[in-house]
């Protein structure tokens, strides 16, 4: 497959921050419901939309509480997909703040801790849902992280872009 970019520029040094910026190849982005957005992104979204298709079809066989684990499952798969948009974002806001990007991302990581701990101590307290399965759902952000690299090559080959 022909590279459709060009090679980078050389580092360029920052004087003000005493920092190396190195020039990146972008991913090419993708379009998805009308809007551009990073196909690293898109490729792990799938693939913690497709662990959470996977884990709905083989544990719904052995357990009784069929509602109240689906619930809690694709209620870990959508706090899983806000944790990696989230993510994402908060990288792309810090990646050339300089000196104050450490910080930055020290909040931003507290912040989606946060968020993720409430719905946690949430759901253990109303037991509206499984416990266990909204953390398998929480969980789809590594196996979207793992999954990620297949996923590209899957559409780098064109075997879904044709």
């Amino acid at each position: 497959m022909p590279d459709k970019y060009e090679e980078p520029e050389s580092s360029v040094w920052d004087e003000e921050d005493d920092i190396e910026i190195v020039p990146v190849i972008p991913e090419e982005p993708v379009i998805f419901f009308g809007k551009e957005i990073n196909a690293v992104l898109f490729e792990m979204l799938a693939g913690i939309i497709i662990f959470g298709f996977i884990c709905q079809i083989t544990v719904i066989w052995f357990i009784s509480d069929t509602l109240g684990f689906s619930l809690g499952l694709w209620l870990g798969i959508i706090i899983a997909i806000g944790y990696a948009i989230h993510m994402w974002w908060s990288i792309e806001q810090y990646l050339y703040m300089g000196a104050y990007a450490a910080g930055m991302a020290r909040k931003h990581m507290m912040f989606r801790y946060m968020i993720v701990a409430i719905v946690l101590v949430f759901v253990a307290a109303t037991a509206i849902v499984q416990f266990l399965a909204v953390v398998l759902g929480i969980l789809g952000i590594k196996a979207g992280a793992f999954i990620q690299p297949f996923i590209q090559k899957i559409i780098r080959s064109g075997k879904i872009n044709e």
